[in-house]
Protein backbone atom coordinates (compact mmCIF):
# COMPACT_ATOMS: atom_id res chain seq x y z
CA UNK A 1 0.00 0.00 0.00
CA UNK A 2 3.12 2.37 0.63
CA UNK A 3 4.02 1.89 -2.95
CA UNK A 4 0.67 2.81 -4.09
CA UNK A 5 0.08 6.10 -2.21
CA UNK A 6 3.79 7.26 -2.91
CA UNK A 7 3.13 6.88 -6.51
CA UNK A 8 -0.33 8.44 -6.54
CA UNK A 9 0.87 11.41 -4.48
CA UNK A 10 3.94 11.67 -7.22
CA UNK A 11 1.26 11.59 -10.24
CA UNK A 12 -0.67 14.18 -8.80
CA UNK A 13 2.15 16.58 -7.96
CA UNK A 14 3.38 16.03 -11.47
CA UNK A 15 0.07 17.00 -12.56
CA UNK A 16 -0.74 20.26 -10.99
CA UNK A 17 2.95 21.19 -12.24
CA UNK A 18 2.07 20.15 -15.59
CA UNK A 19 1.51 22.54 -18.04
CA UNK A 20 1.71 21.05 -21.09
CA UNK A 21 -2.62 19.72 -21.55
CA UNK A 22 -0.91 15.84 -23.63
CA UNK A 23 1.22 15.31 -21.11
CA UNK A 24 -1.30 16.57 -18.57
CA UNK A 25 -3.86 13.92 -19.84
CA UNK A 26 -1.73 11.38 -19.63
CA UNK A 27 -1.18 11.52 -16.13
CA UNK A 28 -4.48 11.39 -15.38
CA UNK A 29 -4.69 8.28 -17.05
CA UNK A 30 -1.90 6.98 -15.10
CA UNK A 31 -3.62 8.30 -11.95
CA UNK A 32 -6.81 6.05 -12.89
CA UNK A 33 -5.18 2.99 -14.24
CA UNK A 34 -3.09 3.36 -10.12
CA UNK A 35 -6.21 3.86 -8.65
CA UNK A 36 -8.24 0.65 -10.03
CA UNK A 37 -5.19 -1.25 -9.41
CA UNK A 38 -5.47 0.09 -5.62
CA UNK A 39 -8.86 -0.57 -5.44
CA UNK A 40 -8.74 -4.48 -7.14
CA UNK A 41 -5.77 -4.82 -4.63
CA UNK A 42 -7.88 -3.91 -1.96
CA UNK A 43 -11.09 -6.09 -3.15
CA UNK A 44 -8.70 -9.23 -3.37
CA UNK A 45 -7.59 -8.57 0.09
CA UNK A 46 -11.31 -9.42 1.59
CA UNK A 47 -11.87 -12.52 -0.80
CA UNK A 48 -8.92 -14.03 0.70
Amino acid sequence: MNLFSYELTRLVDDYFKCDCPKLKSQIREDIQLLTDAFIQTEENKQLI
